[in-house]
């Protein structure tokens, strides 16, 4: 296994447990002192600090985050299968339709944080907590690239 994919399989477990945990919570409540469930504290100490947007919950965030909740979770295991057992040229399709969707979703949700009234404050902890979900779609997408540039020679020979 080449060290992208062990890369990617800890990414696509990471957006796992973000999926189930904190997604899953905020989608159906707001973010709150006392919330003692796995890494809310922790998901409201750095909201506090650098995410003022996400903390104010408004109604598109809410819904965009129940829909990366729920949807993208078959995504990410997904992915995690192509990189574990090397499946990229024929696990192609669905990769790259979610890769389109991700890759719309995160565009979308930087936009609206740069551009709202509450932008984040921190630059370097904000990143620091999405550059996993950036770094991911570009590494997808050169598997996707090398997994059909293997698959065209096959053809050619």
């Amino acid at each position: 296994m080449r060290a992208v994919d062990v890369l990617l399989v800890l990414f696509q477990c990471y957006f796992m447990l973000m999926n189930v945990t904190v997604e899953r919570c905020y989608c159906h409540d707001a973010l709150k002192p006392g919330d003692a469930r796995f890494l809310m504290p922790e998901t409201l100490d750095f909201a506090q600090q650098h995410n003022p947007l996400f903390l104010s919950r408004p109604r598109w965030m809410q819904v965009a985050t129940c829909i990366s909740a729920y949807g993208f979770l078959p995504f990410y295991i997904i992915i995690g299968l192509a990189a574990l057992l090397d499946r990229w040229a024929s696990l192609r399709v669905p990769i790259m339709f979610f890769i389109g969707a991700k890759g719309y979703a995160i565009g979308f949700y930087h936009l609206m944080e740069f551009t709202s009234e509450t932008p984040p404050p921190n630059l370097v902890p904000y990143f620091a907590t999405e550059l996993p979900y950036i770094l991911s779609i570009v590494l997808v997408l050169m598997q996707l690239a090398k997994a059909g540039a293997a698959a065209q020679k096959v053809k050619a020979s």
